[in-house]
């Protein structure tokens, strides 16, 4: 009575010490995200910390819903993040920049756009592209539009800026959708 039955020729372990992962992203990764209204901008910093980005542009886009953003909260949330994922480090949030001066941010970074709104694509562009230049450790600069995708003048500016852009598919997602999605292929594209 009282004493645990141990099965014969078993093991026990006794945990006298324990430590959380803090684990460094492999690679810098520059978010320039469309703002979106304020839960959803909220939300995607969030997870975009979780998934390792190092860097958090909030980009004021011709489609984005809100214009100004609490960079107080959004610092709280990235430690938060950071603490809750066992990162070792914290993302940095940048001031809030229009699509120019983000891109003059990253200019010695390579860069690449996803898109949602597939009927801007030519079939050309649709076709599978590889995700090989996204998989090596340089930094990289990741930019994904507002609700209702990037304007027109925008894909034009990326096009004249000659950095490529991606569909994510042939359905819409929404913003925060999509920043899951290329994170995803970002970060897991060499796990």
């Amino acid at each position: 009575h009282g004493q645990a039955c141990t099965p014969k020729n078993s093991i026990s372990f006794r945990v006298t010490s324990s430590e959380r992962s803090h684990y460094m992203p492999a690679r810098d990764i520059y978010l320039c995200a469309a703002i979106t209204k304020k839960d959803t901008f909220e939300w995607i910093v969030e997870k975009a910390t979780e998934l390792g980005v190092t860097h958090i542009i909030p980009v004021l886009a011709e489609r984005s819903e809100k214009k100004s953003l609490n960079e107080e909260r959004l610092r709280k949330i990235v430690v938060e993040a950071s603490e809750q994922s066992g990162r070792g480090c914290v993302p940095l949030i940048h001031q809030i920049k229009n699509l120019s001066e983000a891109f003059v941010a990253v200019k010695n970074i390579q860069s690449v756009v996803f898109h949602t709104e597939a009927e801007l694509f030519s079939k050309d562009e649709l076709k599978e592209k590889g995700d090989a230049n996204l998989a090596d450790s340089s930094p990289l600069a990741v930019f994904i539009g507002p609700e209702g995708g990037w304007s027109p003048d925008e894909i034009d500016m990326f096009h004249t800026l000659k950095v490529p852009v991606r569909s994510l598919g042939n359905q819409v997602l929404r913003a925060e959708t999509a920043v899951i999605a290329a994170l995803s292929r970002v970060v897991f594209t060499n796990k």
